[in-house]
């Protein structure tokens, strides 16, 4: 096992799709630690929205790896960081406010996640940021119960190929 994870949760791929339902819980927890993570410490301008990384991680897990993200993992990669994201633009103060007062619990796990992002990456040899040290792993890391999600199945008139052909992401 590598020491690290990528931030592009390459390491979370299984049969060319990132499906949060084919991963165990333990790696659903730590697939979720990864990627606030790595939005936390790489996002550093605030008009950079939730959708903007999203869309950024589909076009590089298909260009680079041949991998699509299932919807549901997209949805939950989304939701995710949206409080995260919300907290570090408090520069828009009317936005972040009425985010945090009709989502008041996401305010509190912001908060905690990044206390808990603070980890700094792995480097390599000549000091490039390899990934998230996976011995930095809290030990007690809960995942979300994906059975009690609501799950939606994408309605979409073009195929995997195509949508990485056109560069169109949901």
């Amino acid at each position: 096992m590598d020491t690290y994870f990528r931030a592009d949760l390459k390491d979370f791929v299984r049969y060319g799709v990132l499906d949060a339902y084919e991963l165990t819980d333990e790696e659903i927890a730590a697939l979720l630690e990864v990627w606030r993570w790595s939005v936390w410490t790489e996002r550093e301008t605030p008009d950079d929205d939730v959708r903007a990384a999203l869309v950024r991680l589909q076009r590089a897990l298909a260009h680079q790896h041949d991998a699509e993200v299932e919807y549901n993992t997209a949805m939950l990669l989304k939701q995710e960081i949206e409080p995260l994201l919300y907290l570090r633009t408090l520069r828009d103060l009317p936005a972040a406010l009425f985010f945090f007062v009709t989502h008041p619990l996401a305010l509190l796990r912001a908060l905690r996640h990044a206390r808990r992002a603070k980890v700094p990456p792995l480097r390599g040899q000549d000091g490039e940021p390899l990934g998230y040290p996976t011995d930095a792993l809290p030990s007690r890391l809960r995942p979300p119960d994906l059975l009690k999600r609501a799950y939606w199945k994408q309605v979409s008139p073009y195929t995997f190929a195509q949508r990485k052909r056109m560069d169109y992401w949901w």
